[in-house]
């Protein structure tokens, strides 16, 4: 855990500086905009078309391109292939290799962090766990580490231990983390945190977490506090709000994710679990 103190104790970690030329850096924006604003079949479409006209292979030595391919991943996990995403994700660290650089090195690490959020997709937490903490240990012997993968990895350590019933462990690594987090990191900390609770029976403090003025930074990240929310109410014999809560859950990511989403299946799971008054 020494490494991990490390990153959560560091003050104002300086982001990695990328060498992506700004014309090329816009689009690559627009593309994570629209993953922000969860939509996610436009931004795949913009990163494979990107990739078609920048006339050659993801990766293999260019950092622009490695890093659509990388948010091409991203967009296609968010709409629930999470094999496909690990498999485009292997490539790509593959092709990071060469030239090997510290750039390179660098976006490894944002890749890995991808990569590990799609094993958690998969279920497959304790590899995720595994190559979280690959992440931090290299991130902590950086002078110059990017806060973005950070805490990035840190939420995504959150998602494995949470995914492996650790939930203590879980609690402790997300109220670390979020004092340094703002916008989509510190909801989706939160979230995590809120999880955290619900799975050692705390549902009290999770619902207090999950009522904490803590906006949705973009639709991506629709019905995901409601989730813990509708959870904790449940969990708590409040039935009929867990019910309106979970529905309304449901309504936010019917709307505003792809089919097939992991939070619109966990919420058509707790509803059934709520509707049949089984224990949350």
């Amino acid at each position: 855990m020494k490494s991990i103190r490390t990153l959560l104790t560091r003050k104002k970690p300086v982001p990695a500086i990328v060498g992506i030329p700004q014309a090329s850096a816009l689009v690559l924006r627009a593309i994570s905009e629209l993953l922000r604003a969860g939509r996610a079949e436009e931004a795949e479409e913009q990163a494979r078309t990107f990739q078609q006209a920048a006339g050659r292979a993801p990766g293999r030595g260019d950092l622009t391109n490695a890093t659509v391919s990388m948010l091409a991943a991203r967009a296609v996990l968010a709409q629930g292939r999470a094999a496909q995403a690990v498999s485009e994700l292997d490539g790509l660290l593959a092709e990071l290799t060469e030239p090997p650089s510290m750039p390179h090195y660098a976006m490894s690490l944002a890749v890995r962090v991808n990569r590990a959020a799609a094993l958690c997709h998969l279920e497959r937490p304790g590899e995720a766990e595994t190559e979280c903490r690959d992440v931090l240990k290299s991130l902590a012997r950086m002078t110059r580490p990017s806060a973005k993968v950070e805490l990035a990895a840190l939420h995504c350590l959150v998602l494995a231990l949470n995914g492996q019933g650790r939930y203590e462990e879980a609690e402790a690594v997300a109220r670390g983390a979020l004092p340094r987090a703002e916008r989509e990191a510190a909801m989706a900390l939160g979230c995590g945190l809120v999880h955290s609770l619900n799975g050692q029976g705390r549902h009290e403090e999770a619902l207090t977490e999950a009522r904490k003025s803590a906006p949705a930074y973009g639709q991506g990240g629709a019905g995901a506090i409601g989730l813990g929310a509708a959870t904790a109410l449940h969990g708590l014999g409040h039935r009929a709000e867990a019910e309106a809560e979970a529905r309304q859950v449901l309504a936010d990511c019917e709307k505003y994710l792809p089919p097939g989403h992991r939070r619109t299946q966990q919420t058509h799971q707790l509803l059934a679990r709520i509707t049949t008054d089984s224990p949350g």
